[in-house]
């Protein structure tokens, strides 16, 4: 089974984060209107935003589950899309992600904890996944 979570770079050998749900999520076309979720060099469609986290009217969030555990994708900058991750797995473990500088233009990163450097003239740093929680209940 592949993992929809590794990187577009075959040699890349870091271990993929544990979301739930995305195995068999379509490609994102121009023309969807549900969430978009960027996972390495790709832009997974989640469909219809399902749940109104915040009370504001909106949905905003999309709860994908499999044999691990459950998942929440969440918009809530309601741009169509998902720049907070939050996973809950069966045996107790949690993990969240925020989508770290997502610069128009700049191709999206997978899901890390690497820092990168911001010096002068270097290239834009690609969006990136940064986990900003992690534990175990």
């Amino acid at each position: 089974m592949t993992d929809p979570l590794f990187g577009s770079d075959a040699f890349d050998q870091r271990p993929a984060p544990d979301v739930c749900g995305l195995e068999g999520a379509p490609l994102a076309e121009a023309s969807s209107l549900g969430l978009h979720v960027p996972v390495g060099d790709s832009v997974l469609d989640l469909g219809a935003p399902e749940a109104d986290l915040d009370g504001d009217g909106f949905m905003e969030a999309v709860t994908l589950g499999d044999d691990r555990g459950l998942t929440v994708y969440t918009d809530a900058d309601g741009d169509g899309t998902v720049d907070h991750v939050s996973t809950v797995r069966f045996d107790g473990s949690y993990d969240s992600w925020r989508l770290a500088n997502p610069t128009e233009g700049v191709p999206f990163g997978g899901f890390t904890n690497e820092y990168h450097d911001g010096a002068p003239g270097a290239s834009p740093v690609p969006a990136r996944w940064e986990r900003i929680d992690h534990g175990h209940i």
